[in-house]
């Protein structure tokens, strides 16, 4: 990760540069996954986390470990805390919090982002497969897989491999996601959930997936 392109908190304009948009676009695509306060439709992502209120919650450790070094990178202070209930059934929610001062700044950033990424995955503009922005595409699609994979919950069966998520807008972006990465994805449509499905024996050619993915590794591919 280019650890020099951080975020400018003083900054008013909505763009995230180049050089940070893998990362920022992977922690946008984390907190998408998880995001209920959207129904079945396009829209921003949720709303500026008010004080004390979580900018993510996970029901796992290694998405929210994610979430922290990828925003670390980018200049964001955030911090981690875990929440335990349940009687019988004992359950933990990770929650990752941006600092305070940074929450406004941080929220900006990955609307920005998820925008910014999104458009270039759907964007039908051919592209050489030297060019810079074709790479970047390639970067980007490894982003939000990896990102689904590690938040979304997924299953592998014999013949698929399959991610749960919320809503149509980020199923359309693994749906191309894959196919930017030779893979073909199908999408159904479940109650309360959109399911993305890959064929198993493709599943190699996504990005790495837990346990072997080293989650603060300073590559992001």
């Amino acid at each position: 990760m280019d650890r020099t392109a951080t975020l400018d908190h003083a900054a008013t304009r909505a763009v995230v540069l180049a050089g940070a948009l893998p990362a920022a676009f992977e922690s946008a695509c984390l907190v998408e996954c998880v995001d209920t306060s959207r129904t079945l439709r396009p829209g921003p992502l949720k709303a500026v986390p008010r004080a004390g209120e979580a900018l993510a919650e996970f029901d796992r450790e290694d998405p929210a470990e994610r979430l922290e070094f990828l925003l670390a990178g980018l200049g964001c202070m955030t911090r981690r805390d875990t929440r335990s209930g349940g009687e019988r059934r004992r359950y933990s929610v990770e929650r990752v919090l941006v600092h305070e001062s940074q929450r406004h700044a941080t929220s900006r950033m990955l609307d920005a982002a998820w925008r910014q990424g999104r458009q270039a995955l759907l964007g039908a503009e051919p592209l050489g497969a030297s060019s810079p922005r074709n790479t970047q595409r390639l970067t980007l699609a490894q982003a939000a897989w990896r990102a689904a994979l590690l938040a979304a919950g997924h299953r592998r069966r014999r013949h698929i491999l399959s991610v749960m998520i919320r809503d149509q807008e980020i199923a359309a972006v693994l749906v191309r996601a894959a196919r930017l990465l030779g893979v073909t994805a199908e999408v159904t449509r479940r109650s309360g959930c959109v399911v993305v499905t890959v064929p198993a024996d493709a599943a190699d050619l996504l990005p790495a997936t837990p346990p072997r993915l080293r989650l603060r590794d300073n590559a992001l591919v």
